[in-house]
């Protein structure tokens, strides 16, 4: 059980939050929840790490602001300019720092699209592998986006992808002054660009869609769990005590674990059914059945990506 011996108090401010499950955001569309981050909601969860919490409202991401003694790193943006605004304003209160970095976990339209909130002066960082998700599929993720709400579609208007200013292939290391933050490339898994951040001095790992409390969103042929569970692997070889998911509550390393676990099951049973001759749609059928009981802590209503790995292991096996 996390002790909170690095976050001090902060720790229980939050574990009392997520206990809490209050909900902040405000609603403009009786359809569909306003995705703000919250504002004025900022926690410390270690010495130098801090989070909004996305308090379980769909297309608002958990996002993390990094404070050392020159610079700013934050982590994940929202959705449009005014989100950006928000976290801007946040990260400001945190210290008296005018050199910012922005990163994301993923080129996904509710990580990224906040940063150009940020002043000029403030460095972008991808992996390469990133980059080219955002390249390749980021304008057409925000325009699904935009046709989801009315909201939605207000929030994006007028907004694009940041140019990056740092590419990085497989590790980059940032000198906040003070505060060393891994930044580590782990796709494919839940997108070829999936990137990690170990906040060093902290034992914070921000580990994107890699690990959370929920079922994986792993979805089609063009992703594998040999993979994912390969990214997983290069998590569970980092010092990390917290554990902060794109989406959903704050952890202990457990997450990571729990994930590998997950997948392993599901490969284990997969292969074993498949050799008895059963078809894909029957395996993924039983093993929803079978084991989607298992995880009453994670979303029932993404039940269905749990037939989504088994009929990617089903594929996978020999």
């Amino acid at each position: 059980m996390f002790d909170g011996s690095k976050g001090g108090t902060a720790a229980i401010c939050w574990l009392g939050l997520m206990l809490s499950g209050t909900a902040h955001a405000q609603v403009l569309d009786p359809a569909t929840p306003y995705p703000l981050i919250d504002q004025g909601e900022t926690f410390k969860i270690a010495d130098h790490t801090y989070v909004i919490l996305d308090d379980d409202v769909r297309f608002v991401p958990n996002v993390g602001i990094v404070v050392g003694g020159l610079a700013t790193l934050v982590i994940d943006t929202g959705v449009g300019r005014r989100n950006g605004e928000i976290l801007l304003q946040e990260a400001r209160k945190l210290s008296s720092n005018e050199t910012f970095f922005i990163a994301t976990t993923h080129h996904h339209t509710e990580h990224e699209l906040g940063a150009s909130a940020f002043p000029a002066s403030a460095q972008m960082i991808r992996a390469r592998a990133a980059q080219r998700d955002v390249d390749e599929l980021g304008r057409a993720h925000m325009q699904r986006f935009s046709g989801m709400s009315a909201n939605l579609a207000a929030l994006l208007d007028g907004a694009d992808f940041r140019e990056a200013d740092v590419l990085f292939d497989d590790e980059y290391v940032l000198d906040l002054g003070g505060v060393t933050v891994r930044m580590l490339a782990v796709g494919p898994a839940h997108t070829r660009g999936d990137t990690a951040f170990l906040i060093v001095e902290d034992g914070v790992l921000f580990a994107g869609d890699v690990a959370m409390e929920r079922f994986p969103g792993i979805r089609g042929a063009d992703y594998s769990i040999a993979a994912w569970r390969e990214a997983l692997g290069r998590l569970a070889g980092l010092d990390a005590e917290i554990v902060v998911p794109s989406h959903g509550p704050i952890g202990e390393f457990s997450l990571v674990t729990a994930y590998d676990d997950y997948f392993a099951t599901i490969q284990t049973r997969a292969h074993a059914l498949k050799a008895q001759g059963r078809s894909a749609d029957e395996v993924a059928e039983l093993l929803m059945t079978e084991l989607g009981p298992n995880y009453p802590q994670w979303r029932a209503e993404d039940l269905n990506l749990l037939g989504n790995a088994a009929r990617i292991a089903y594929a996978e096996a020999p």
